[in-house]
């Protein structure tokens, strides 16, 4: 056979691939033994072919920094101890309070809320479907 013709069959050998994609699937087991069921529950994909987007485990946590305007705040009172000069401590019942200004907060956020049983997640495969990447957690809209 000649060199083009075992080329053009090698070729087009390979139409008929159905290559792997991204696809939804349905958590059978949460983490730490993560199992998924994918393509109708025709496939389950055990722990070893799996990798979770670290946001997704439990104990990730995650460091914060906020800075903004504090637009309305209200805070009810029952008395308030007050010392004026010359006055000596006293008491004044306050009723409520409010006011307006900034604010900066700095802190870390811990996740507690991983995969449960049912969610529905995004999967990545690798070009040969033996190990997937489990990106984020997905709702179905609609019936």
């Amino acid at each position: 056979m000649k060199y083009q013709a075992l080329l053009s069959k090698i070729l087009k050998s390979k139409d008929n691939l159905e290559p792997f994609e991204s696809t939804v699937g349905r958590v059978v087991t949460p983490p730490p033994k993560l199992t998924i069921s994918i393509w109708n529950d025709q496939v389950i994909l055990e722990p070893s072919q799996l990798y979770m987007n670290d946001r997704l485990f439990n104990d990730h946590i995650r460091d914060y920094s906020l800075e903004g305007e504090i637009t309305e705040e209200s805070i009810d009172i029952a008395a308030s101890d007050m010392t004026k000069a010359g006055q000596g401590p006293h008491k004044h019942a306050l009723i409520s309070f409010s006011g307006s200004g900034n604010y900066k907060a700095n802190g870390k956020i811990t996740n507690t809320d991983t995969l449960k049983k049912g969610d529905l997640v995004k999967l990545t495969p690798t070009e040969c479907g033996q190990i997937w990447f489990v990106d984020f957690k997905v709702r179905k809209l609609g019936g």
